[in-house]
């Protein structure tokens, strides 16, 4: 299985087991496993594939 976690640059989780981000214009789309999405706003900053984690910086 290729899921991994998203956090926020702080560590704090956000959302487990996404298969699919899209960077929109106005921040992020991120599906899970069971096709549930949610957006978030802020920016894609780090992903690191051996821990199967993205982490995202969200605007305030």
């Amino acid at each position: 299985m290729c899921e991994s976690n998203l956090y926020s640059e702080d560590g704090d989780l956000l959302m487990e087991d996404v298969i699919l981000i899209e960077v929109l214009e106005d921040g992020i789309k991120a599906t899970d496993v069971l096709n549930s999405t949610k957006k978030f706003e802020g920016k894609l900053t780090r992903l690191d594939l051996d821990k199967h984690r993205i982490y995202i910086k969200q605007k305030k």
